[in-house]
C-alpha cells in the first residue's frame, strides 16, 4: 500500500503542476510543523514559487490547509475503496487491506502520526470536513460488509453497521497503539476472523 505522504504531485492535482507542487510542499510542512507553525512563506519556498504566486493560488493559509487536508482524506477514501473492489481477495483480505489503506499508514512513521494528530485536532480550520470524511468511510465500510461478508455472519443480532462500528472503532484505537503497520494489520485481521467465525 502506498503511503499518503509519499505522493507525487501528479496524484495530488493533475491539472495544474504549480498547484500540485504547492499542495505537496504544504502536506510535508503541515505534517511536520502543524498548522500554526507553518508559514505561507515556507510553503512557497518549499514549492519553488514566489510568495505572491502562492497567494494567487490560495488567498490565505486556512484555504491552503483545507485543500491540503481534503486531498489527504480523498486519497485515503479512494485507496480504501480500491481495496474493497479487488475481486482477487476474499472478505478478510479486502477488509484488512481497506482499513490499512484508510488508517494503517498513520502507524508507519512519525510524520504520518503527526499528520493523523493534525487531522484529528483541526476542528477550527477544517470545520466538519474531517467528521464528514469519517462518516463517508464508515458508510463505505458498512456497505462493503453488507455485500462481502460470508453467509451466516450477519444476523438479526449482528448487522453490517454493527460490524462496521466494531472494526472502525477498534482500528482507530489500534492506529494509536500498534507498534508498527504489520501489527495494525494483524490486529484487524484477527478481528475480522473472529467476526467471520461468529456466524
Amino acid at each position: 500500500m502506498s503511503n499518503l505522504l509519499d505522493v507525487s504531485s501528479s496524484e495530488i492535482e493533475q491539472d495544474d503542476p504549480k498547484r500540485s507542487a504547492v499542495l505537496t510542499a504544504a502536506l510535508g510542512l503541515f505534517s511536520r510543523y502543524g498548522f500554526q507553525k507553518t508559514s505561507m512563506e515556507e510553503v512557497a519556498k518549499a514549492a519553488g514559487i514566489s510568495r505572491p504566486g502562492l497567494y494567487l493560488l490560495f488567498p490565505n493559509k486556512e484555504q491552503l490547509y483545507r485543500a491540503t487536508m481534503q486531498g489527504v482524506m480523498e486519497r485515503a477514501q479512494q485507496a480504501m475503496e480500491a481495496c474493497f473492489a479487488d475481486e482477487t481477495l476474499g472478505f478478510e483480505e479486502r477488509t484488512v487491506a481497506a482499513l490499512d489503506a484508510l488508517m494503517g499508514q498513520y502507524v508507519e512513521t512519525q510524520v504520518a502520526r503527526d499528520l493523523s494528530e493534525l487531522l484529528e485536532n483541526s476542528g477550527p480550520q477544517l470545520g466538519s470536513m474531517f467528521h464528514d470524511y469519517q462518516e463517508k468511510a464508515r458508510a463505505t465500510i458498512s456497505a462493503q460488509v453488507e455485500s462481502l461478508t460470508p453467509p451466516g455472519v450477519l444476523t438479526a443480532g449482528l448487522s453490517a453497521d454493527d460490524v462496521m462500528d466494531l472494526l472502525f472503532s477498534a482500528a482507530l484505537t489500534w492506529k494509536q497503539t500498534s507498534a508498527d503497520r504489520a501489527e495494525f494489520r494483524d490486529r484487524v485481521g484477527r478481528a475480522v476472523r473472529l467476526i467471520s467465525r461468529g456466524g
